[in-house]
């Protein structure tokens, strides 16, 4: 039976978050979608073991084994409209990993929801990114145009680098800004023409190089 219902042409406008669909049928999940400009389109699943989906209760996990770790993400449905939005991700290290900087230092769970208290906010592509209120860590992961909606420095807010892609200090970082500037209210830095953070309604003097680290 599916998990949701069978309208391949649902639009996640209405989510500030991107949106997946699976097909669960004896328990198991047997089909993945992912919600494309209002379109749901198959997402293939890897067949050599290294990336799986199980049904945990009303979630369902996905388990990603990447070179020196495992990657955990967790998806649910909490509105009951059969579209499952990323609840919370978690990186753990293999056994022996090298002591380098090209894997994830991070290895606590990042939401992907705002609460009123501290949290690890998972900033990924393709959604705006929002912490709520409290100290917010905003870790980084992707290399993609990412934004970040509530950030606030006034409030202890941080940006967190933890590529794995060998970044080693901010001034590392700071090498790769190719331009900074404001559209409207917000904030946009580029890194090239494939990478930006944009920063949404940020005003000036309000963020700041002392708001960055670099993790790995």
């Amino acid at each position: 039976m599916s998990s949701g219902h069978d309208d391949s042409h649902d639009d996640s406008s209405t989510h500030e978050r991107k949106a997946f669909k699976f097909t669960i049928t004896g328990g198991k999940v047997t089909a993945v979608f992912e919600m494309d400009d209002g379109v749901l389109k198959p997402k293939s699943i890897d067949d050599d073991g290294s990336e799986t989906y199980a049904v945990d209760g009303t979630q369902v996990v996905r388990t990603e084994i990447k070179p020196f770790g495992t990657e955990i993400t967790r998806y649910a449905d909490a509105d009951g409209d059969g579209l499952y939005l990323r609840v919370s991700e978690q990186w753990v290290s293999a056994t022996g990993s090298p002591d380098d900087w090209n894997h994830f230092r991070f290895e606590g769970a990042l939401s992907f929801s705002p609460s009123d208290g501290d949290d690890h906010i998972a900033v990924r592509g393709g959604e705006d990114c929002s912490g709520g209120r409290g100290a917010d860590d905003f870790v980084i992961r992707e290399a993609a145009h990412l934004r970040i909606r509530d950030f606030n420095s006034s409030e202890h807010d941080s940006l967190k680098f933890d590529t794995g892609l060998g970044l080693t200090s901010v001034d590392h970082l700071k090498s790769f800004v190719t331009d900074a500037h404001y559209e409207g209210a917000d904030l946009i830095v580029n890194f090239g023409s494939d990478v930006s953070i944009t920063l949404i309604g940020v005003p000036p003097g309000q963020i700041s190089w002392d708001d960055v680290s670099v993790l790995s």
